[in-house]
């Protein structure tokens, strides 16, 4: 995470829908990267400072995952972190020790990930068709963990992170959302 402080380029800037109803906007904008941020908020003067959206919705948007343990998120955090500020080799690592975390969460702690990555399977916690991705992000953390002349680079990373993503929903918030419709009286219709 950056620390730069964004500018007001406008505020309280007006629009009406065409129910007649007034929106507010302010526009930011961001002197490290020079885009600009619009943030609906609350009518000014009209008691309160809250903030109705924000667009571009935030990058890190696309990467939150409902019910992701504490023990899997830390690595997970660590990943987006370090390839967002540019270090591939790092992330990739990072992701690699997520999936680690991840199936020894689920109860598998084999001494070789490529053992707990087979286990994961064979126990039905992601189906045989996964398993090329999951070998993808163990392989690439491996790039990354090693002095070579062999680099990850940002593309290579970035697809790790969205395979390992689509892990981590399919294990845990899949399972919580469902969990959740239960608790609800939401669950599967009778037959």
């Amino acid at each position: 995470m950056t620390n730069t402080r964004l500018a007001l380029l406008a505020a309280d800037q007006t629009i009406t829908d065409k129910n007649g109803f007034k929106k507010y906007w302010a526009t930011l904008g961001c002197p490290a990267c020079g885009n600009a941020v619009l943030i609906q908020h609350t009518p000014p003067n009209g008691g309160g400072d809250g903030i109705y959206q924000v667009v571009p919705e935030s990058e890190h948007a696309e990467h939150a995952i409902k019910h992701l343990p504490k023990d899997v998120e830390r690595y997970y955090i660590d990943a987006l972190r370090v390839l967002r500020v540019g270090v591939p080799d790092a992330a990739a690592v990072q992701l690699r020790r997520t999936l680690e975390a991840a199936a020894a969460h689920r109860g598998i702690k084999e001494n070789v990930l490529i053992r707990s990555i087979e286990k994961l399977i064979a126990d039905g916690h992601v189906t045989q068709s996964f398993g090329p991705l999951l070998h993808h992000i163990r392989a690439v953390g491996n790039v990354g963990a090693h002095a070579s002349d062999e680099h990850v680079d940002q593309e290579a990373a970035g697809r790790a992170l969205r395979f390992t993503t689509q892990l981590l929903r399919n294990l845990f918030e899949v399972p919580g959302e469902l969990e959740e419709l239960k608790k609800e009286g939401q669950g599967s219709p009778a037959d």
